[in-house]
């Protein structure tokens, strides 16, 4: 079965939730273990340019297509923990699915509300810039 945006939503929702009830702290757990698995296959330094770098994350984080996927690296482990959850939506959908993504698709899930104020920025930043990469695919 295809993925479709709002599954993968959904699966990344009820986890936030879940983890959330315990304790908000676990969200960040969660979201920096994300940050090391980000980093097994990172985005190639050749790549960490300018025109790549989420330019209001307070740390390094840049994104873009490589090998006909979006990598990402970052040296802040939340940034790379919710860079890490758009990078695994945005590549488990199809082309033209992941084309349909609009940045309100990603209130639904919550995790903006999780995050400071300057995190909140460059989350919504890095969906912009892959939503620019996608369309150009």
């Amino acid at each position: 079965m295809e993925n479709t945006i709002q599954t993968k939503l959904n699966e990344y929702k009820e986890h936030i939730e879940t983890l959330k009830s315990i304790d908000e702290l676990e969200v960040y757990n969660w979201l920096m273990s994300l940050g090391a698995k980000l980093n097994d296959t990172p985005l190639s330094e050749t790549k960490r340019i300018m025109d790549n770098k989420i330019k209001q994350c307070q740390f390094d984080l840049y994104v873009d297509r490589e090998d006909n996927k979006f990598k990402a690296w970052s040296n802040g482990m939340i940034a790379a923990g919710y860079a890490y959850i758009l990078v695994d939506i945005f590549n488990s959908l199809s082309i033209a699915e992941a084309k349909k993504i609009t940045e309100e698709h990603f209130r639904s899930i919550k995790l903006d509300q999780m995050l400071t104020m300057n995190r909140q920025t460059g989350f919504y930043e890095m969906v912009g810039l892959m939503i620019n990469k996608v369309k150009e695919a």
